[in-house]
């Protein structure tokens, strides 16, 4: 192939593939990014320089993992989805490779090499399977088989899938050094077609299989926390039951003493327990069962161990939300959500003198929504709180809310939404249960 047209073949693959990983991810070009200027710049040459240099039976292997370095350093996401993308997109352009193929092979049967050989037929040949791979990305099911590849990597561990992909490169380069030999094009396409798809059903199979061991082990481990919340619940009653017992003696020593102010100390007693304990009860007891209830009583004991203000507000609406139906994943990832924005509160304010926790629940166009707000003191960026690792609270923090965005992504059940106003900050857990009842 002419080197003028090795170029533009690269420039052409590299815009398309940059694009296409920013429509998988649901983002938009940042044309004001300098890492998108520099990864477009320097991918192009390190591909091109791979294709002179590397032995063609592992180019592709070496192609994909400078994707993987390329994507990570323009998006810098999570290690599953900077695997999973530039992979996805490489076996889309192999299958817009294999139907061009098919349809070369129709029009000019073995002459359908000669017709690419041409400086015409390897530019058309370009830009046919280009514009075949952006149609290919824009498909629903295409975008929700690459979902699925997502959320069941979600919980492998990263050796494990570097081993799945490495083994699958490994195989799909096996498949392609047919290609290197005179081999009839039409047994290649369906020897090449038939073994994509065995790996990525493999690979899947396993991916889907490891996912829900992970589940299960996750419901485990919240059984456990649950379990270790009501041993801490069982030794506050037990406390409080010890304290029950020396103010009876109190008044029963106050009885035999004759004390005349008996009833006004029966009724501070009274009144304290009620609003440090009944006055709660009451309160949760109107949040919906399911789990979500016993969440945010747990988290409100944080509250008050820390000695921190907080309120708890809901609307009349609330006791006709009913979540007890949802599927068991979706409840528990309430759960962990509201866990985290909660736990993030206390964070920001127990060290500060002023310290004020508001969590609210309203019903609003058929959707509950859980709002955890807070006062705080410094800067905090709104464009940054859901990046892994930033925090206005030091070192160790800063991997909640990147949880919680991860966990918004994959369901559309859920919407995140961030405010702040006057020095308080807020987040709102949107759930538009209504439309995702189980049946």
């Amino acid at each position: 192939m002419d080197k003028g047209l090795i170029f533009i073949y690269f420039f052409i693959i590299t815009l398309t593939v940059i694009y296409a990983w920013h429509i998988l991810l649901n983002k938009k070009i940042d044309f004001k990014c300098y890492r998108l200027y520099i990864t477009l710049l320097v991918m192009l040459p390190v591909s091109i320089a791979n294709y002179f240099i590397i032995n063609k039976f592992i180019r592709i292997a070496v192609v994909t993992i400078i994707l993987i370095i390329f994507f990570q350093y323009l998006f810098r996401e999570k290690l599953n989805k900077t695997i999973i993308t530039p992979i996805f997109v490489q076996l889309l352009i192999f299958v817009a490779e294999f139907l061009y193929a098919i349809i070369l092979f129709l029009l000019f049967g073995n002459e359908a090499n000669k017709t690419v050989d041409t400086i015409l037929g390897n530019f058309a040949t370009n830009i046919v399977i280009s514009i075949l791979l952006l149609i290919f990305i824009r498909f629903k099911f295409i975008k929700k088989i690459y979902n699925s590849l997502l959320k069941a990597t979600d919980k492998i561990n990263p050796i494990q899938l570097g081993l799945f992909c490495t083994v699958g490169m490994l195989i799909l380069n096996m498949a392609l050094y047919w290609t290197y030999t005179e081999v009839k094009i039409e047994y290649i396409l369906m020897f090449n077609v038939a073994i994509t798809f065995f790996v990525l059903f493999i690979i899947f199979y396993s991916f889907k299989t490891q996912n829900k061991y992970n589940k299960v082990s996750n419901k485990y481990n919240i059984a456990i926390k649950s379990l270790n919340d009501y041993e801490d619940m069982m030794t506050k009653y037990r406390v409080a039951n010890h304290e029950n017992k020396n103010l009876l003696l109190t008044v029963r020593a106050m009885v035999i003493n004759g004390d005349k102010d008996i009833p006004k100390y029966i009724d501070s007693i009274i009144e304290d327990k009620y609003l440090d304990d009944e006055k709660l009860l009451f309160d949760v007891s109107s949040i919906p069962s399911g789990g979500l209830r016993a969440t945010i009583y747990s988290e409100i004991l944080k509250i008050k161990e820390n000695n921190i203000n907080y309120s708890l507000n809901m609307d009349r609406n609330i006791r006709s939300v009913d979540l007890i139906e949802l599927d068991t994943d979706t409840i528990i990832d309430i759960c962990k959500i509201i866990g985290v924005f909660i736990d993030n509160s206390i964070e920001a304010v127990k060290k500060l003198k002023r310290k004020n926790i508001d969590i609210s629940l309203y019903v609003e166009d058929q959707s509950l929504c859980i709002k955890v707000s807070n006062n705080y003191e410094g800067n905090v960026d709104i464009s940054k709180i859901n990046n892994a690792g930033y925090t206005t609270k030091g070192k160790g923090h800063g991997y909640g809310l990147p949880l919680v965005q991860n966990i918004v992504n994959n369901n559309s059940i859920f919407e995140n939404k961030t405010e702040i106003s006057k020095r308080v900050f807020s987040q709102v857990l949107v759930i538009k249960y209504k439309n995702h009842i189980k049946k």
